[in-house]
């Protein structure tokens, strides 16, 4: 995640350094530790799995009477 209107070469640039990161083996064993499921996608795709997720979120959300709080 960056902030909107950040410069697609930055974008660019922490995708890189993080996947890079997320392929040491260090790395990945340590997240294997916690459960985790290391994914490193493109922003493109990571995009596209938010607008995926979204609405069913969005409806769990609604069901359980979540609302925003202050």
């Amino acid at each position: 995640m960056a902030p909107a209107g950040t410069p697609v070469e930055i974008i660019g640039k922490l995708q890189r350094e993080t996947a890079r990161v997320l392929a040491l083996p260090d790395v990945r064993k340590r997240f294997d530790e916690l459960g985790m499921q290391v994914i490193g996608n493109t922003p493109a795709e990571f995009a596209a799995a938010i607008a995926a997720e979204t609405p069913r979120w969005t409806k769990v959300i609604k069901d359980a009477g979540i609302t925003p709080t202050e």
